[in-house]
């Protein structure tokens, strides 16, 4: 599993060219009031670590 470098949203290696997911490959379009428009900038949501590592390590045990 990887990244999106843009907005941290997670995907397999070959959905995320460059390092991007398809929202953040969109152009970025500006409104009429000139705010941007297209991934959010927000960072991402923090994660308990040690709880995905332990669901990927059941994942890989199951047939």
């Amino acid at each position: 599993m990887m990244e999106c470098t843009e907005c941290g949203t997670p995907g397999r290696p070959e959905a995320l060219p460059d390092g991007l997911c398809h929202p953040c490959r969109q152009p970025k379009t500006t409104t009429a009031t000139g705010t941007s428009t297209g991934a959010p900038t927000d960072p991402p949501a923090e994660r308990d670590i040690t709880k995905l590592v332990a669901g990927l390590r059941d994942l890989l045990k199951t047939p």
